[in-house]
């Protein structure tokens, strides 16, 4: 029979080049996981550089507080009728934490651009898993409408250059 020879040279070919694209994605898909695996560790150290570190306030103003004092008590002047400090009186010091190195946010902004582009393509990787599976589903009827479905299909992936997302997708 005619088109059952048609069905299955359009099968095996189509079936070849989806197995072959399977195996491609299956691949990216295992790097892209472990590759986001040791992104997320970069990512958990590298974000505690983004949170700047402060003292205690408490201990700051304690040690401010002694230093005004010492420096007060080593500034007396004494005459016969009064007692003066030259120093000024205590002032809170500024306790506000220091500034973000532009460094450590670069850093950050790349670590997260690399996770993000990554789980991107995972996510392509697998919609077009289950384009692939939906190519390779079973197909009822007679030989004929099969063949004709396959075809249909077939060049469906061609024109949605499925092949070349695959290529692409790391």
């Amino acid at each position: 029979d005619a088109w059952g020879n048609v069905r299955t040279a359009i099968e095996e070919h189509g079936n070849a080049i989806v197995e072959r694209w399977n195996k491609e994605i299956d691949t990216y898909l295992v790097f892209a996981g472990l590759f986001s695996a040791i992104l997320t560790a970069f990512n958990v150290e590298s974000y505690q550089l983004l949170q700047p570190t402060t003292p205690d306030p408490t201990s700051l103003i304690a040690v401010a507080a002694l230093q005004q004092i010492s420096a007060q008590l080593s500034s007396f002047a004494t005459s016969s009728t009064f007692v003066n400090s030259t120093q000024p009186a205590f002032q809170l010091p500024d306790t506000s934490p220091p500034p973000v190195p532009q460094w450590a946010v670069w850093l950050n902004g790349l670590w997260f651009s690399s996770l993000i582009l990554s789980l991107a393509s995972s996510s392509i990787g697998i919609i077009v898993k289950q384009w692939l599976n939906e190519y390779s589903t079973r197909l009822w009827g007679t030989t004929r409408e099969i063949a004709r479905v396959r075809q249909y299909r077939f060049e469906n992936l061609e024109r949605w250059h499925v092949g070349l997302i695959v290529m692409t997708i790391p």
